[in-house]
């Protein structure tokens, strides 16, 4: 963390960055190895590929175990092997990490109230802490005040989260479609195109974004996924500092 070089919490626009270069010449362009260990612990991988969405379960088709830390484990790996490098933007280590599995990862990525005002949250019981409208509910949230513009992307306001079209281009959301619900293993999602990731957008019931999903997400989890929470802090949910310099 080093404010004087303009650190800050990564924006929405800034995670679809990373995701286009690992699929440019500049990365791996394929689908990255989740990281599965269930104890968070950064830079993991799966021994095996995931080939269901979430279950519920560690099981043959999404497996997930947890380690002490510079341990491996029988289905996840360390960032410093062959497996681990799998879960590299750049399928070695000087590539970038966790951007798939591991925790949720929250965006500065926020829904537009209908004042125009960036929401805190969904209501009083689910706030990120700003000082802003809840988007479902009446009523306003007290705490620190928005960062600037440039440090947080806002999008536009619905009641539905199915209007893709709301994204901002380049930022790994919207341009994943078409969209379509699929069902693995009596589980339904709505997914993108791209390698069949999660795609749910934000709407007042959910109006911040998070991205990357927990270990135990199977093909859901994935750089191009992208999700909507409350805006209220979890045990699964993490976030990724950004310096620009």
């Amino acid at each position: 963390y080093k404010r004087e070089y303009d650190s800050h919490m990564m924006k929405n626009t800034e995670w679809g960055a990373v995701a286009y270069l690992q699929h440019s010449i500049y990365g791996s362009r394929k689908k990255i190895r989740i990281n599965n260990n269930s104890s968070f612990i950064t830079g993991y991988s799966a021994v095996n590929a995931p080939s269901c969405i979430y279950t519920g379960a560690s099981e043959d088709c999404n497996q997930y175990e947890g380690t002490s830390i510079n341990t491996d484990g029988t289905y996840t790996k360390r960032y410093n092997s062959e497996i681990g490098y799998l879960a590299s933007t750049t399928e070695n280590i000087t590539g970038i990490y966790d951007m798939s599995g591991g925790a949720h990862e929250y965006m500065m990525g926020v829904l537009r109230h209908s004042n125009g005002q960036p929401c805190a949250g969904r209501d009083a019981s689910n706030t990120s802490g700003f000082t802003g409208p809840y988007c479902n509910e009446s009523g306003s949230a007290t705490g620190i005040p928005f960062p600037e513009q440039k440090y947080f992307n806002i999008y536009s306001n619905a009641t539905s989260d199915e209007y893709y079209n709301r994204r901002i281009l380049g930022d790994a959301t919207g341009e994943m479609g078409p969209f379509a619900t699929i069902t693995r293993n009596s589980i339904t999602i709505k997914s993108g195109s791209w390698y069949g990731e999660r795609a749910y957008f934000i709407y007042n019931g959910e109006p911040w974004f998070a991205r990357s999903h927990a270990h135990y997400a199977g093909i859901e989890a994935g750089i191009f996924m992208f999700d909507q929470y409350f805006g209220a802090g979890a045990g699964d949910i993490s976030y990724r500092i950004v310096l620009a310099i």
